[in-house]
């Protein structure tokens, strides 16, 4: 039987929720990917928005090396059978449809596009038999200071040093303030702390105008997520922000009464990302 939508994000809610209960503010660093992330056996393109989330607490909770998955059909195609009793893990495909209504006073007739996320089944590699996974040997970046900063400059990101104390966004001035880098326990920290901000700055109403119309504690998600996705771009291991420890029962709040706000909050987070790295991904 095919799962539902409201069970699909249900499913994903608690899996994000479970991960927040046990890892604290970590909670990123186990599933965002460094190098190249989860990607498709069929078409070879990544994985992306909600489906990376989704593969990559897959991959943490199953110790699973590779990042190939592909759907039943699919790998049989390729003769690797899946494994006797091997549980499918569930992505989005978006499908959309067209809902026209009639204005029963006016006879205005609107026409609205509707899109939804289906649930669909695919495998991980080391779920087949006979295949040798694609495992990608990383080397984290040894300057992720200069990788990080980088973007900044590429996407003429005005960063400044007014305040030493702490890191923020302005959007009525459109600048981001930074503490100096030697002030970090890490380079890794400076420069996902800096991703963190970057992804806010894309909310600014020039951009994606998020900024207006989100909930404070749901942006700080979308820029928590934001920064894991640049710094797995940038083969960056993600650092946690300390101070997101405040808005974890927040977000395990509002997960568990509405979870599809996760699947907003993840496209909304490579909307930045892919923005800022200048990626043109097509759905997936």
């Amino acid at each position: 039987m095919a799962m539902t939508t409201t069970e699909f994000h249900k499913q994903v809610g608690e899996q994000v929720i479970a991960a927040m209960q046990s890892a604290g503010t970590n909670w990123t660093k186990g599933w965002a990917p460094i190098g190249t992330g989860p990607f498709s056996l069929s078409t070879g393109r990544p994985y992306a928005g909600i489906n990376v989330l989704i593969l990559g607490l897959a991959k943490m909770a199953n110790n699973w090396p590779a990042n190939e998955f592909g759907t039943f059909n699919a790998w049989r195609a390729h003769g690797y059978p899946v494994k006797r009793g091997a549980k499918a893990t569930y992505v989005a495909i978006y499908k959309s449809y067209v809902k026209t209504s009639v204005d029963v006073e006016t006879g205005n007739e609107d026409v609205q596009n509707i899109r939804f996320a289906k649930a669909f089944p695919v495998f991980n590699a080391a779920q087949v038999q006979g295949y040798t996974p694609k495992i990608e040997d990383v080397e984290p970046i040894r300057d992720p200071l200069t990788a990080m900063d980088a973007v900044a400059r590429d996407n003429n990101v005005d960063v400044r040093n007014v305040d030493l104390a702490r890191a923020f966004y302005v959007p009525s001035q459109h600048y981001v303030n930074m503490p100096q880098a030697q002030q970090f326990d890490s380079m890794e920290s400076y420069a996902c702390t800096l991703g963190h901000e970057m992804t806010h700055w894309t909310g600014h109403k020039s951009m994606f105008n998020r900024l207006d119309n989100t909930e404070y504690a749901f942006e700080e998600l979308v820029a928590e997520l934001g920064a894991a996705m640049l710094a797995g771009s940038l083969n960056i291991s993600p650092v946690p922000r300390d101070d997101h420890a405040k808005y974890l029962n927040n977000w395990i709040a509002k997960l568990s009464a509405e979870p599809k706000i996760i699947f907003t909050a993840a496209a909304r987070a490579r909307e930045a990302a892919d923005f800022l790295m200048k990626v043109e991904r097509a759905e997936s």
